[in-house]
Formats: structure tokens, C-alpha cells, sequence
């Protein structure tokens, strides 16, 4: 495997789980769950019968490849309430994540764990599990190809959020210190910065209200990094 966002998605996983793989594209991650023999059934899903035809063409190097169960379908609309103990969705927007999660509620509530990989609107997703009774029990980031990522593994359970960048950034990562969010936020730091000094000659009122929104953004951000390095 040559993806770490993938790789760290499988480290997830609990031993000896049944796992839902939702929206699984080439399905990589069911593959590499049986072939490691972490996972003892994954319903590979998804909209594509082609995705899924990209899957099907690997079985046969697996020992044993009935242990991967191909299921066309939108979101988790075949499943069954208590039918996976984990269900995976990732490798698409938060939006869409809630979406999925929302129209099957029940049936996300029935598994163990969710181990969600959005692309974008984290503080979304976040506040859409806390808002439903799911508590985030880890998170994980990385770069991948120069882009920051974060994973979310959550059950169901009680939360509480003091500050709203505890939804943008991970309230677990920031109290776990996380090098890597740590190098995101002070690359959003510099990045802010650097239209400041491009705006600072200019006078209009748009220029001055942006300027001062992004000042805003700013010590926004400088918080969450003193929360981490302190």
C-alpha cells in the first residue's frame, strides 16, 4: 500500500472485526483487512458496480476471498442495524459523510465504532456527531502529497466541546499535542500573513473589513496553537 491516509484507516480497525468499507472505490482497504487477516468479513460497498469490479479482479489473491462481500449500494442503505460491528467512510467531503450517516442513522448507531476520513468540513462532521450522541474516542492526521488530513474514529457516547475550533481542528488532537496539526495551523498562520502584507498598502473599505477578518482568523488560529505547544 502506497497510501498513508489508507494505511492509517486499517491501523483503526479492531482485530477480528465485520467492517463495512462505504463508498470503497478500488477497494484497497477491504483487500489489505482480509489479506492481514485483521478484519473476519468486509462488506465492500459502493454506488459503482464498476468500483467494484476493480476489487473483484483481486479476490483471487486472497486465501480467502469470501471473506469480502461486494454490495452495491448508496451509503448504507443495505445494511441492517447490528449487521457490522465498523463502518468505514472515507475519501469523500464532510457533507456528504453526514449525509450518509444521517439518512441510516440507526444503523450507524448499531456499530461499534465509525472511523471517518473527510476530505473537507471537519467542523461539520464534528459538531453533526456531537449534535447525534457519538463521542470521538481518536483522531489521527498526516500529510499526504503536501495536503493535511484527519481521520475520526467515534462511538456512541457523550461529549463535551468548550471551544468552536474543537470542531474545526479536533479537540483530540489539540489535547494530544499534534505535531502535524501543529505544522498545518502554522502554515495557515504564514499563509494569512502573507495576504496581509499584500493587502497593507491598499485602503478601501473591502480591503480594511477583509483585513480585519483576517486578523480575527488569525488569533483564531494563534489560540489553537498555544493550546498545543503549551
Amino acid at each position: 500500500m502506497k497510501k498513508l491516509r489508507l494505511e492509517e484507516i486499517i491501523k483503526l480497525v479492531e482485530e477480528n472485526s465485520i467492517v463495512a468499507d462505504i463508498g470503497t472505490d478500488h477497494g484497497i482497504v477491504p483487500y489489505e483487512l482480509v489479506k492481514s487477516a485483521k478484519a473476519k468479513k468486509v462488506i465492500a460497498s459502493d454506488i459503482s458496480e464498476k468500483s467494484l469490479d476493480k476489487l473483484r479482479e483481486k479476490l483471487d489473491y486472497l486465501d480467502e476471498p469470501e471473506k469480502i462481500v461486494l454490495n452495491v449500494s448508496d451509503g448504507l442503505d443495505n445494511l441492517n442495524e447490528y449487521q457490522v460491528d465498523t463502518i468505514i467512510i472515507s475519501g469523500m467531503g464532510g457533507n456528504l459523510i453526514v449525509d450518509i450517516l444521517n439518512k441510516n442513522l440507526d444503523i450507524a448507531k448499531s456499530a461499534n465504532c465509525l472511523i471517518l476520513g473527510a476530505n473537507n468540513s471537519l467542523a461539520l462532521l464534528r459538531r453533526f456527531l456531537h449534535e447525534n450522541s457519538f463521542e470521538i474516542i481518536e483522531e489521527v492526521d498526516l500529510f499526504e502529497n503536501d495536503k493535511y488530513y484527519q481521520i475520526i474514529k467515534a462511538k456512541v457516547g457523550k461529549q463535551l466541546f468548550v471551544n468552536e475550533y474543537e470542531y474545526e481542528f479536533g479537540k483530540y488532537l489539540i489535547d494530544n499535542k499534534s505535531e502535524y496539526l501543529k505544522k498545518y495551523i502554522n502554515q495557515q498562520i504564514e499563509n494569512k500573513n502573507n495576504i496581509l502584507s499584500n493587502l497593507s498598502d491598499k485602503n478601501s473599505d473591502s480591503v480594511k473589513s477583509a483585513i480585519d477578518n483576517i486578523n480575527v482568523e488569525v488569533n483564531e488560529l494563534e489560540k489553537v496553537l498555544d493550546k498545543i505547544e503549551t
